[in-house]
């Protein structure tokens, strides 16, 4: 098996498993709500149309192997949503479900897709562009061992290599206990 090839990951109490058509709607409904709207660099509502065309996208990248796009499910239910593009070598995620945001299951969330790209596909460094005035996802991000790099206008770029990775997660699974 080629260790780039789109697969379920079943670890820290989730799985990610491979964005599908029949998850549009509710992703598209989670990437809209104003909470998770206000943090990404596009803000703008997304349409049922535009939403179809992201995952035609997607699909073209994921069969390429240029980026893996998940749902995230706990309890056999969707939470969230996560991604690795090797493009511009970035993840992202979010919690959907109102009930888990601010719970240790987004860190549980990172764990799972960190593990994946340093891990399993063997990436050794990445970084990460966050709205400055999103300070809760500085602070977790630094928890995760990401350092800021660039503060220009109202973007943070942060950096992760692999060994600050490894770091802070020895100290996040004592927290997370699984």
């Amino acid at each position: 098996m080629n260790n780039r090839e789109l697969q379920e990951i079943n670890t820290y109490k989730l799985k990610l498993r491979p964005v599908n058509e029949s998850d549009l709607e509710l992703l598209r409904k989670w990437r809209n709500s104003p909470k998770i709207r206000k943090n990404m660099l596009s803000q703008s509502i997304i349409s049922t149309a535009e939403q179809k065309k992201w995952f035609q996208k997607i699909s073209t990248q994921q069969k390429n192997q240029q980026a893996f796009h998940f749902v995230v499910e706990y309890k056999d239910k969707p939470i969230g949503y996560a991604n690795f593009n090797y493009e511009n070598r970035q993840t992202g995620l979010y919690i959907g479900e109102e009930k888990y945001r601010g719970t240790i299951l987004a860190f549980c969330l990172a764990l799972a897709l960190l593990d994946f790209v340093f891990l399993q596909l063997c990436e050794t460094e990445l970084d990460a562009i966050v709205l400055s005035r999103n300070l809760a996802a500085i602070r977790f991000n630094e928890k995760l061992g990401y350092q800021i790099v660039s503060d220009k206008l109202d973007i943070i770029t942060m950096h992760l290599t692999k060994e600050r990775y490894l770091q802070a997660k020895q100290e996040l699974e004592k927290i997370i206990r699984i």
